[in-house]
């Protein structure tokens, strides 16, 4: 039989190639999903060490069940509790180096697990009489902060690499270094007691907003796709985006974009969605042709697009509604248009990359029917439907959470073939604690991070000093308050940063002539692009460790291919349209559009090199010109782009005729 694949592409892009030949293939798409092996680089545990972590994680799943919906903790308790029991798993879970996998864990392992646990317990232990002396430290509190400090860098080591390690070793030296420093950079320096009692008896440091997060919502909504996954509906998910876009090229990849964009409008949450999702999309990406850190870039980039996307948006609609005081379905629609664009634009990459490399759909005959999936498993998305409804009537993302959890349990058990029964909901509850500590761990690194700027103050003096450097001009101020916004998002869960932005940064947008929705969203968007934007993109880390990739190469991959979440703001600042459309002008939205929507078409064509052939440099550059154009507010230069476009896209559709003529000529068949 001959194969309907293309050949492979030659030197270096042959290296990024190994699609195996599956077009014509029968596709087991649940057996894939549920035999996925995510834990690359760690332990295989067996015997009494799988029983240990298997008890304390189960009880770390049940800990943040129960304080979640029945008995919330104060924050100094849950946060403690929270990073012991992540920490515990981490040096039990996680090898020194890469010749510990596979082993079970060492007898160093179990004390430093033990010392991290304990350290971290201390806290919320001792945490009413530190309270009650004013937060003075005792000698004991150093020493306990010392040795925890060391050992979630250490922890860091293990999950993230030496890059975010010497980051955040950079950042506490600066604490130190400062009164060497020129300029507004110089501060009149801190005692090593006092910078102590920031990263470990605060919450301005370790235990600040970011241990916050990962500790109640994230955790839960990790919880909640662990949940998904044992019950089928992320397999529901897969096969409902298999059937859409399966058949054509790089259909994993598309399916992971659309799969992605489904969870990550609930959960909002980037890391948590990858964690969740990519448990079922990267190995299914890796299995059919791409390469890890690809997969898990891809995985990262979509699930950073669902903070963008309505209805939830990570929670930050309803905190922005609060802010402008408008009706949450104002910020809702008008954040639909510029999220379409965004997943438009890395479609249209993916799209095109998977043209490149040669790859192929597969079969429709070997993939589910819509109608099938549905009848099968349709009732498993009612859980979805139930956390929609509970934050749309005003519940808090935690409490609905705890309930869509509760759901899932009992709306399976409807179907005989979907019902969870003890050992489903044990493998629940250690999925989703497993799933959490790279999470945990990197939240806690950068909590130095977010230490130093709040004691030193140089991130908020940073802020307001070059805001004032635009000196009226609009892009310059727009080019200021997206690295301000960036500059701020480092290592924060994107809801934080936004209320920092919006108070900082947005108010100056204001003043200079934006409309305050178009600011706000701004601003909104430069912040959550930190979770694909090294060094702190927590959602391509947790992408690359599910993937088995390297972290770096995977975070700057998900930063090329999300490049429109770069662009996308600037345009709809430009044209305002696209995000005030239910009250603009009608000609003004179809201009919009038109110039959106070409800008969408360079952005994948420019970030793959390819169009209907690979693009030469000469096209290149007009398609980059074209963007420009976009940005300028002007129907006359929209119209020019169009254009520009138009051009390219005729010549490279010509030049694939004449190829093709040519191709068939030589091919004729001699009359004999």
């Amino acid at each position: 039989m001959v194969s309907n694949r293309k050949p492979p592409p030659q030197d270096k892009e042959k290296a990024e190639w190994e699609q195996p030949d599956i077009s014509d293939t029968e596709l087991d798409i649940e057996k894939i999903s549920s035999n996925s092996d995510t834990d690359s680089g760690t332990r295989s545990l067996v015997g009494k060490w799988a029983l240990l972590f298997t008890l304390v994680a189960v009880g770390s799943s049940i800990f943040h069940f129960y304080t979640a919906g029945y008995a919330p903790l104060p924050a100094m308790q849950q946060r403690p509790i929270h990073l012991a029991l992540m920490l515990f798993l981490c040096f039990l879970l996680i090898p020194a180096t890469k010749r510990g996998a596979g082993k079970n864990p060492t007898l160093a392992d179990l004390i430093l697990a033990l010392a991290a646990a304990g350290t971290s317990y201390y806290l919320a232990y001792n945490y009413e009489a530190i309270a009650t002396r004013g937060g003075f430290a005792t000698s004991l509190d150093i020493y306990m902060g010392v040795v925890f400090c060391v050992l979630v860098l250490e922890a860091c080591r293990r999950t993230m690499g030496w890059f975010l390690v010497l980051l955040s070793i950079l950042f506490v030296s600066y604490l130190f270094l400062g009164p060497h420093f020129p300029g507004m950079l110089a501060h009149g320096g801190f005692t090593f007691t006092r910078v102590v009692q920031q990263m470990y008896m605060s919450t301005e440091g370790i235990f600040g907003i970011a241990t916050a997060v990962s500790a109640t919502y994230v955790y839960l909504f990790i919880l909640f796709g662990a949940f998904l996954q044992k019950s089928g509906t992320t397999t529901f998910f897969t096969n409902i985006a298999f059937a859409a876009a399966g058949h054509s090229p790089g259909g994993p990849a598309k399916v992971s974009i659309l799969a992605s964009g489904m969870m990550g409008m609930i959960q909002g949450s980037s890391a948590a969605n990858v964690a969740s999702t990519g448990l079922f999309t990267i190995p299914l990406m890796k299995k059919l042709g791409f390469k890890g850190y690809f997969a898990g870039a891809v995985e990262a980039v979509a699930s950073c697009g669902g903070q963008f996307l309505p209805p939830v948006m990570g929670a930050s609609a309803f905190i922005m509604a609060e802010y402008l005081q408008v009706p949450y379905s104002q910020v809702a629609l008008g954040a639909l248009i510029p999220a379409i664009l965004y997943y438009a634009a890395v479609y249209l990459q993916v799209h095109f990359r998977a043209k490149r490399m040669g790859m192929v759909g597969i079969s429709r005959k070997n993939l589910p029917q819509v109608k099938d999936v549905i009848k099968k498993d349709g009732h498993l998305v009612l859980p979805l439907f139930i956390l929609i409804g509970m934050l749309v009537l005003g519940f808090t993302a935690l409490f609905a959470a705890f309930f869509s959890i509760i759901s899932v349990v009992v709306i399976s058990s409807v179907r005989r073939h979907s019902r969870m029964g003890i050992k489903e909901i044990i493998d629940a509850l250690e999925i989703g604690a497993r799933n959490s500590i790279s999470t945990a761990v990197a939240c806690a690194a950068v909590g130095f991070i977010v230490g130093t700027v709040g004691l030193t103050g140089v991130g908020l003096l940073f802020t307001q000093s070059i805001i004032g450097f635009a000196d009226g001009a609009l892009l310059p101020a727009l080019l200021l308050a997206a690295a301000c916004s960036l500059f701020l998002s480092f290592g924060l869960p994107t809801t934080s940063v936004y209320i920092i932005t919006a108070t900082l940064v947005a108010p100056s947008l204001i003043q200079m002539g934006v409309s305050p929705l178009v600011a706000h969203l701004f601003c909104y968007y430069w912040g959550g692009v930190s979770a694909i934007t090294p060094p702190v993109a927590l959602a391509a880390y947790v992408g690359a460790g599910i993937a088995g990739a390297p972290v770096m190469k995977t975070g700057f991959t998900a930063m090329r291919l999300g490049v429109a979440a770069y662009l996308v703001p600037f345009i709809f600042v430009y044209w305002p349209s696209l995000v005030l459309w239910q009250t603009a002008p009608i000609v003004n939205i179809m201009v919009a559009l038109a110039g959106a929507s070409v800008a969408v078409l360079c952005i994948g064509a420019v970030g793959e090199r390819y169009m209907l052939r690979p693009l030469s440099w000469f096209k290149i550059s007009l398609l980059v010109f074209s963007i420009f154009l976009v940005l300028h507010p002007s129907a006359v230069a929209n119209l020019l782009a169009i254009l520009v476009v138009a051009f390219v896209l005729i010549s490279e559709w010509r030049g694939v005729m004449v190829k093709k003529a040519s191709l068939a000529t030589s091919n004729l068949p001699i009359n004999r």
